[in-house]
């Protein structure tokens, strides 16, 4: 039978926190596991408090190590007391979450194991402090973009899953609040659904104890968003430079063509003429700089295993030529489209629109061409 390990960190706790576990205990049958996460001298009495209840044991850090290090203390002594036959539920000590969710999220464990259950909050509220709503806001919408999934609330520290996640958990890297970000990649990486369930958004003293430095933190939750990303954004801006250069040089090439041989250069003249043009300049640069793009992205972006002639590499080559095939398209079209309607030179009109086709190819990359193993989550009303 799984038993239940609710998994606290905490550093500097304002006072309440022994009442607020007392409630929990009551309300969730379950080991509670405090991780001081270096509070020091001055806290040391309400640790001690905790410590002598029954089901609490304290985990302490003689220093401050960070909320990520604090979780995977707890997730350690999970994974030796129990291994994989363990629920655990995730929940901070500024009394944001209620015991009542901690047990829906519980009972959502049972009812989709092997997936993380994270409690969202509603940011719709006037009582939701400026620096939360807008923070959420903006890494949903990076996680969407880059990570491929589409969460309301990327912040929160209410979360449960079974021991079959623990390991997991362990080996992603974070120290502190981008630690949990981190996690949420590693779940779309790895094919772990991410379910949210609908929480009581409740904030203390308009969240006057969290340790979040705004400035500090935010840097580290973005630089969690962008590191994988980073990569791609690198090698697209290489290739994208690539390709640049040798639609311009084909499309001056056999713009040239057209006016030494008129019409036999092409098969049409006049505005059907140049939409031709363009699409031959755009297959012959797109052709040599998605092949360099292929190598970076396969070897260095998403680092996917399989030597050439592989049933692996074989796949993700051909995805990848039917991709190519349809953003060639997409750029022929958009880039004749905007330059004539625009008047604009066909080079700058495909900054434009190959601008916009990065993100979806990127989006496909990675859920298709190079990753076929992901899952879909889903969003609950509780």
């Amino acid at each position: 039978m799984e038993r239940t390990y609710i998994i606290i960190p905490a550093l500097e706790p304002e006072p309440g926190l022994c009442g607020r576990i007392v409630k929990l205990r009551d309300k969730i049958p379950s080991k509670i596991v405090v991780v001081d996460d270096g509070s020091g001298e001055t806290y040391r009495k309400t640790f001690d408090q905790i410590a002598g209840m029954d089901d609490c044991l304290v985990l302490r850090h003689e220093e401050n190590k960070g909320k990520g290090q604090a979780l995977k203390t707890g997730f350690r002594y999970v994974r030796e007391a129990a291994g994989t036959e363990s629920r655990i539920l995730c929940m901070d000590c500024d009394g944001q979450h209620l015991p009542e969710d901690g047990a829906r999220l519980l009972e959502t464990v049972e009812a989709y194991p092997g997936m993380l259950i994270l409690g969202g909050r509603d940011f719709s509220g006037k009582n939701i402090p400026w620096k939360s709503r807008f923070g959420n806001r903006i890494s949903s919408v990076i996680l969407w973009i880059f990570g491929g999934i589409y969460l309301s609330d990327t912040q929160t520290g209410f979360r449960a899953f079974d021991g079959s996640l623990l390991d997991m958990m362990l080996q992603v890297p974070g120290d502190r609040f981008e630690y949990e970000t981190r996690v949420l990649l590693a779940c779309a990486q790895q094919g772990v659904p991410i379910v949210t369930e609908k929480i009581e958004t409740v904030y203390v003293n308009s969240n006057a104890g969290t340790h979040f430095r705004p400035v500090k933190d935010s840097v580290r939750v973005i630089g969690a968003l962008f590191q994988g990303p980073g990569r791609f954004v690198l090698t697209s801006m290489i290739c994208a430079l690539l390709d640049l250069s040798l639609f311009w040089i084909f499309d001056n090439a056999f713009e040239k063509i057209q006016i030494l041989h008129g019409s036999a250069g092409f098969p049409y003249a006049g505005n059907e003429g140049q939409f031709w043009r363009i699409a031959a300049a755009t297959v012959g640069a797109r052709f040599l700089s998605a092949a360099a793009n292929f190598g970076l992205n396969r070897n260095w972006v998403f680092r996917t295993k399989g030597n050439p002639g592989t049933a692996g590499w074989n796949r993700e080559a051909f995805r990848y030529l039917c991709l190519c095939i349809g953003i060639m398209a997409a750029s022929s079209l958009s880039v004749y489209v905007v330059s004539s309607f625009f008047h604009t030179e066909p080079a700058a009109a495909k900054l434009i629109c190959d601008g916009t086709l990065f993100f979806f190819s990127y989006r496909i990359q990675k859920r298709w061409v190079f990753l076929n193993r992901r899952k879909e989550g889903g969003e609950h009303d509780g």
